[in-house]
């Protein structure tokens, strides 16, 4: 009876397996086949939806599961629990939660928590878990939002991982440190932990609110007005003015109001008068909600920029009218600049500076040529001369500009260079500060000094006026033998045009902040003045399954 049962249940399963060797019967197999089928539905079809929610790396995640034979790779619960409170945190980077699947992998979670452990569930569980941790390491060190779809000319290029991505996935879940992992994929700069910081605060304020203050004539010191409770308390509630007795508060415009309000103004852009006019009003009007986006949109700028940094450069800040020279991450020196006008904005890019000019010709743009200065020229004949400008041919030979019947001419098709002979009048100033790219852009000294004691400004044409180009002279040519501050100085004293090149070349990062960090590490919001920060917000805060962002957001 043993021999023939054998025969008859044992057999036909001998046989199976030598016909078939890589046939299996365990659970884990099931799964796996289940993993298999989701990365061939993935190659072919990029966009596979798993339990209502979609995985789109199209590579990343097969390469991932092929190089493990499609086995899981979530075995372990302190890596889930890890990988768990990572995506929690990614609120604290003002980051969604919801695009790293947090909602459907809870539910999963939980059916497999009360004995639902199917081997598409596992499967569908184990696969969103590892596209959740690609996802948020991704967005962690790049951005979630492609910064080349907003803008066509970004030239901030930064490599991928040294290794290949479903390699960097398999190290981190191997190694179970997945906080850790995730955490060196951060920015290291103060900037960046200051604006967790504050995006934590301005959340608070966010969840009680502040009054608004109501419009009127401008509270100044001494005053009287029943508005001034209403600002003391907003005041207050931001962190600017101490109120002790909320039942006692006066309506006078103290002295230590006055205080208060200049601190505010200098934490907003404004001009520190302690005066609340209608500027100072609208920045205390605005909301606890907008400055939390506005945190969150220069967070994701400091995750496109602010690896690798060199140990020496140069940053402008468009939007804070700022130049700063750093060193080692430190701010070691800073001056005020002017920027683009609204309509000729200052273009975001990054370049390496390598000479300066002393005592500089402006040429004049052909922009500025065709709508402002032919026409100026042809009102009146000495406007040329009154603005010490000369014309030439391409090969630098003078023409005189009485031979040229300007009635004729057309601004488009002007066969000459028009450019301002080196002086006190001239656009550029003393020196000119040269890092060679396609947008023509430059520092420059400037004669219209009286304009830096303006708060906003955005006055050029897109070049960028330096308020203490001397100082940047010194810092550019500090320890050079050759060129000496002194002998620079005898050459600007000298009107005559000389170009040097820099022994150090430098690199200029000429950026676009909203938001900046003092020294104090407080942080100062500034009018976003190219209205640039709303696209930023509108990808933050799309889901990653709507995101109509041109570029691709991962490796994949």
């Amino acid at each position: 009876m043993k021999a023939q049962a054998f025969k008859k249940f044992f057999l036909p399963l001998i046989f199976l397996f030598f016909l078939f060797p890589n046939l299996s019967f365990s659970k884990t197999d099931d799964v796996s086949d289940f993993i298999l089928k989701r990365c061939q539905y993935l190659e072919r079809f990029r966009n596979v939806p798993v339990c209502s929610t979609c995985v789109s790396s199209q590579t990343t995640i097969p390469d991932f599961y092929r190089d493990r034979d499609y086995m899981p790779a979530w075995d372990d619960e302190k890596k889930i629990s890890e990988l768990f409170s990572a995506i929690d945190s990614s609120y604290d980077h003002g980051l969604n939660p919801g695009d790293y699947h947090l909602d459907v992998l809870k539910r999963l979670k939980k059916r497999i928590e009360k004995g639902e452990r199917s081997p598409e569930i596992l499967a569908d569980y184990d696969v969103l878990l590892t596209d959740a941790l690609l996802r948020l390491s991704f967005h962690l060190f790049y951005g979630k939002v492609s910064p080349e779809s907003l803008d066509p000319d970004w030239n901030f290029k930064r490599t991928l991982l040294k290794k290949e991505p479903y390699i960097f996935l398999k190290e981190v879940i191997n190694s179970g440190k997945i906080t850790k992992a995730l955490n060196n994929l951060v920015p290291k700069t103060p900037y960046y932990r200051v604006l967790k910081r504050e995006l934590k605060r301005y959340r608070e304020f966010e969840k009680k609110g502040w009054p608004k203050v109501p419009t009127g004539k401008t509270l100044k010191l001494g005053m009287r007005d029943e508005r001034i409770i209403v600002l003391k308390r907003r005041l207050h509630l931001e962190g600017f003015y101490n109120i002790k007795d909320d039942s006692n508060i006066t309506d006078s415009f103290d002295e230590g109001l006055f205080e208060a309000v200049k601190t505010f103004q200098n934490h907003n852009g404004l001009e520190p008068d302690g005066v609340v006019g209608k500027n100072t009003i609208r920045a205390l009007n605005i909301t606890p909600k907008r400055k939390v986006d506005q945190i969150r949109v220069n967070l994701e700028r400091a995750r496109w920029i602010l690896h690798d940094l060199p140990e020496r450069f140069l940053i402008v800040n468009i939007a804070g009218f700022r130049l700063y020279y750093l060193e080692d991450d430190k701010r070691e020196w800073s001056c005020k600049v002017m920027v683009g006008k609204p309509y000729w904005k200052t273009p975001v890019f990054k370049a390496t500076m390598k000479y300066v000019v002393l005592n500089p010709y402006w040429v004049v743009p052909p922009g500025i040529l065709r709508k402002e200065v032919i026409p100026k020229i042809k009102k009146d004949p000495q406007y040329l001369k009154k603005n010490n400008m000369e014309i030439v041919d391409l090969k630098g030979r003078r023409v005189d500009p009485q031979k040229i019947n300007w009635a004729r001419v057309n601004p488009r098709r002007f066969p000459y260079i028009i450019r301002q002979k080196p002086g006190p009048k001239n656009a550029l100033g003393r020196i000119k500060f040269i890092f060679p790219n396609k947008h023509f852009v430059f520092l420059h000294d400037t004669p219209a000094k009286a304009l830096f004691a303006k708060n906003m400004r955005a006055f050029s044409h897109g070049c960028i006026r330096v308020e203490k180009p001397i100082e940047l002279v010194k810092i550019l040519f500090e320890g050079s033998k050759k060129w000496t501050f002194e002998k620079i100085k005898e050459i600007i004293d000298s009107k005559k045009n000389k170009v040097i090149h820099l022994e150090k070349e430098i690199p200029v990062l000429v950026l676009y902040w909203t938001v900046t960090r003092n020294k104090d590490n407080s942080i100062t919001f500034l009018p976003d003045i190219y209205n640039r920060d709303y696209k930023i917000l509108l990808g933050l805060d799309t889901p990653m399954e709507l995101s109509f962002f041109g570029k691709k957001l991962w490796n994949g």
